[in-house]
């Protein structure tokens, strides 16, 4: 049920609610990214297992900053200013910023707190590019979304060959089913009304979706998490900051690991200098 309520929030998450222009789908496997092309929309149509991470935060001056992190390919993440297309990093760049913000929240001061400032250098550090042609394996790494959450199907096709002959087992599997159905039916519910917020929607009408399943209280505002989808949502100032998927809280609890990476001057992984740890190109 984790899996398909999670996959179901990516394509919910962060797509727009109302139609917009959208990326150029030119062929299967593949994605065309234009000047007009809709940043959730865009955001929508990369694949889970394409995918490392998605965010959204609001910055000072009130606009929104927007990036999805790919998980293969030249192309290391795709960033979006004002819901339009603004550039791209490398992918040692998009590898070390995962990592560099990944260390800040596992070292117990979460990234989405200096939003502003991880978006400003987000924007500096981007190539600036007029339109993006992304191609996809289908193939999924380790850091994908897909590979970070739960896949419940295995716990389904478990209890189904475990039952065997056993009416009283038989009847206990299918008594299951019916529930996980109306659970699948909630959580779809749920996403839809999830999927509709944005930064600067207040921290109300989050509550008024779903209250949180984890809270992380910080020094400037709090974390509404979602374990179950993870997403989370940081707020401040009674508004949405920031969202982000896969949840870097439940991550940096569960898997620090995931935020390692070789030879890391982890010291530079702050807003200002974080770029200034991405690992000079090889040479030859």
């Amino acid at each position: 049920m984790q899996h398909t309520a999670a996959t179901t929030l990516l394509l919910l998450l962060l797509c727009a609610t109302n139609g917009v222009a959208g990326a150029e789908e030119s062929a299967p496997g593949s994605l065309k990214i234009t000047l007009d092309s809709d940043a959730r929309t865009v955001i929508r149509g990369i694949p889970e297992e394409a995918a490392t991470e998605r965010f959204e935060v609001l910055t000072a001056g009130a606009e929104t900053v927007s990036y999805v992190g790919l998980a293969d390919g030249p192309v290391g993440g795709v960033v979006f200013k004002g819901g339009k297309l603004h550039g791209t990093l490398t992918r040692a760049q998009a590898e070390t910023f995962y990592s560099c913000r990944g260390y800040a929240t596992a070292r117990h001061h979460y990234w989405a707190q200096d939003a502003n400032r991880w978006a400003a250098s987000l924007l500096t550090a981007a190539q600036p590019a007029q339109d993006v042609a992304l191609q996809f394996t289908g193939k999924s790494t380790l850091k994908s979304i897909k590979a970070v959450l739960d896949n419940p199907a295995f716990g389904q096709v478990k209890a189904l060959v475990e039952m065997g002959t056993n009416p009283l087992k038989v009847v206990k599997v299918l008594s299951k089913a019916r529930s996980e159905h109306r659970q699948r039916e909630f959580d779809e519910d749920m996403l839809q009304e999830l999927g509709k917020l944005v930064p600067g929607d207040t921290e109300q009408r989050l509550a008024d979706v779903l209250r949180p399943q984890d809270l992380t209280f910080l020094e400037r505002g709090i974390v509404m998490a979602y374990p179950k989808y993870s997403v989370e949502f940081m707020v401040s100032d009674g508004k949405i900051q920031a969202l982000q998927q896969p949840s870097f809280l439940q991550l940096a609890r569960v898997k620090p690991a995931m935020f390692y990476a070789p030879d890391t001057p982890w010291s530079r992984c702050m807003p200002e200098t974080w770029a200034e740890a991405v690992p000079a190109p090889a040479q030859g």
